[in-house]
């Protein structure tokens, strides 16, 4: 890249191939996403979240990669609901066994 007695196409091919290494591509920007998703209080609510999510995507609304970021947070209220409805039957078994 750097030879001077280098043939010039040669050059230039060493050039594009270091480019990557000497000046990497910044970092996408992660931007805000804004849908409209239905409340999600219990399990049966999930579906519709992500059906909401996928139509974006459909539409072009959003990228897969931000449909991905917006599930993952999906399944965080998921996991969150479920652990709560689960506690609550754990309690309510051991309720009903100690009368």
């Amino acid at each position: 890249m750097v030879d001077d007695s280098a043939d010039q196409k040669r050059r230039d091919w060493a050039a594009e191939k270091a480019a990557a290494y000497i000046h990497p591509r910044p970092a996408p920007t992660p931007r805000t996403v804004q849908l409209q998703l239905p409340t999600i209080d219990t399990a049966k609510d999930m579906p519709g979240a992500i059906a909401g999510v996928l139509k974006a995507v459909a539409d072009g609304e959003i990228s897969p990669s931000e449909a991905q970021s917006v599930v993952a947070i999906i399944e965080a209220q998921r996991k969150a609901v479920e652990t709560t409805d689960l506690l609550e039957r754990i309690e309510a078994l051991e309720g009903s066994i100690t009368r």
